[in-house]
Formats: structure tokens, sequence, C-alpha cells
């Protein structure tokens, strides 16, 4: 995101986070500085011409507070500093620009085991689920894969906002019981998946809790099979873009999100009665509104627990 200024904007005694300087030469051989300033607004390039470096005191990761004029050059805004000095009662984090953040949860329902072919029954017992020793526990987990299943229902937390969404499959209107909530329904799974990827587009980090392992796959995989284009690639290793919270806070194998929100404190999603493993039947009877209001929890029980670990686990972001 970019800080926006207008052309020849008088910039007076405002403040800015150094996030990295860098020494140039002009043609006539003048040392000059090139900033990248941010405050919670975004970010903007800086540029101290040689003339005006005395009156500059700054330092890559201090507060500046700075005097200058916004300039435009090809289309671009940046700031000419006339002069700035380091603030030392401020915190460098209160200047770190807001990244938009979108944390989702995702839920699914499969076909009835009597529904797939002698191929697909036998794929499923004795291929994704041959590790479970009972057959009729088995037959009822299609849910769980992609090509078996389809997507019902998505909630989502925009972080900086904390305001909610819930995008649902659904042949009546629904209410929201979290009034920070917003609910949309759909009558196929293809309308569903085009608004989850263009709401997609307004964020540019994603929060999960098993993300990289169900919830991206599954979005990735039935979106082809609907035919939706996605806007972007998933990248789930070594990606900022991607938070994926069951990855960051584990140890050993990792926990389930129930227990870590009672660990931490914050509302069990699961503590109205209503399990993952329950929403094929919900959906089955017309339990729509159920569906919603538990994908809206668990997303929102997810967003509390991306707050703590971003506030006191994840170090210098």
């Amino acid at each position: 995101m970019a800080i926006k200024f207008e052309a020849n904007e008088l910039i007076r005694d405002q403040h800015f986070l150094v996030n990295s300087q860098e020494i140039k030469q002009t043609k006539n051989g003048d040392n000059f500085y090139i900033l990248e300033l941010s405050n919670k607004d975004g970010k903007i390039e800086a540029k101290i011409w040689n003339n005006n470096i005395p009156q500059c005191n700054f330092e890559v990761g201090k507060i500046i507070e700075l005097n200058g004029k916004s300039q435009e050059y090809n289309g671009k805004i940046s700031i000419i500093m006339d002069s700035c000095q380091i603030v030392t009662t401020e915190e460098a984090a209160d200047y770190s620009p807001s990244v938009p953040t979108l944390v989702f949860d995702i839920e699914t329902l499969g076909k009835k085991f009597e529904e797939l072919d002698e191929v697909e029954q036998d794929y499923l017992l004795n291929n994704l689920e041959k590790a479970e020793p009972d057959k009729e526990i088995a037959k009822n987990k299609t849910a769980l894969y992609s090509i078996f299943g389809k997507v019902c229902a998505i909630g989502a937390v925009d972080f900086n906002k904390n305001t909610g969404i819930v995008l649902s499959l659904s042949d009546k209107n629904i209410q929201p019981e979290n009034e920070k909530f917003t609910y949309k329904v759909f009558k196929t799974e293809k309308e569903l998946l085009e608004e989850f990827w263009k709401l997609t587009q307004n964020y540019e980090q994603f929060v999960t809790y098993n993300g990289d392992n169900f919830d991206f796959p599954y979005l990735m995989i039935r979106s082809g099979i609907n035919r939706v284009k996605m806007p972007f690639e998933i990248k789930k290793w070594g990606s900022d873009k991607f938070i994926d919270l069951q990855n960051k806070i584990r140890q050993n194998h990792g926990f389930k999100l129930e227990m870590l929100c009672k660990a931490f404190g914050i509302k069990n999603p699961k503590g109205e009665g209503v399990h993952g493993d329950q929403v094929s039947e919900l959906y089955n009877t017309g339990e729509f509104n159920k569906i919603a209001d538990y994908v809206a929890r668990d997303a929102v029980a997810t967003n509390e627990l991306y707050l703590i670990w971003k506030e006191f686990m994840s170090g210098q972001i």
C-alpha cells in the first residue's frame, strides 16, 4: 500500500518509520539518499538531496519527524525531504503499515458413500482411509476429500476492520448470530467460489488454521473442477502472504484448534455443539444457518489466535 499525497503538497512535522536507506550519486557526482518510509497507511519513497543532508538526522528502524514536499515523477509520488530528526518517544511498530489481512475457514460436505462408484468406494476405503479400521466411519469421511466433496461455506474476518462475512450454499435466507458478520447465500458451489476469489483480491495476506494442508488445496481443486479462475498461485512455504497458524503454533505435532482455544482463553468455536463432521448431515436437513454460524465462529477463533500470535509470539514481523 502506498501512502497517498497530492503532488506539491507541503509536509510539516509528520512522523514516519525509516525502513531502509540507500546512497546514490547524481550525474554530477553528488551523493543523495533514497529512504523507504512507512506509517499505518502504507509506504512511500523519500529523497534527500546533497544540500539537505546536513539537516537530516535519521536511522533505519527509527521514527523520524520530517519536513518536505511531495513530488510526482513518472506518475509516482515521493517526498523530497528538507529536514528531519529522530523521535525517541514512539514505537516503531506503531508506524508499520497495516497489511490487508483476511482470516478464513471453510466447511465442506461430501457425497453419500452409496453415490460413489465401485472404483471410488475402493479408493476411499483402501487408499485414502486405509488407516481407519472401522469401515463404517471411513464411509462418512467423503467431505474431507475434494474429489468426493465440495465447499459449502466459507467464514472470513477482515483482521484490520474486525468485520466478518460468511459465503454459504443455501436455498433460503439465513441471518448472522454475530452482529459483525454479513451472510451471502449461493445456489451453486461455483458461484460461491467465484465470490470468494473476488473477495481475496482486496487482501495481501491470508491466515488460516491448517490452511496449508486442507483449506487452500481443497479450494484450489474445487476451483479447477468448477472451472473457476484463481487470481493468484498458492505458495505455502516461505511466504508471508500465507500464514498457517497450525504450523506456527505447534509442538511435535499440530494441536487441534479447539485445544489451543482452551489453552489461550479463546471461546471454543465448537462450544455450541456443532462439529465439522456434522456439516454434511446439517446441510442435508436444511440447517444452513447452523453451518454458517459455525464457520463464522471458527473464523473468529482463528482471528483471535492470530492476534495473540502476532503480538506475542511472532517476533518482529
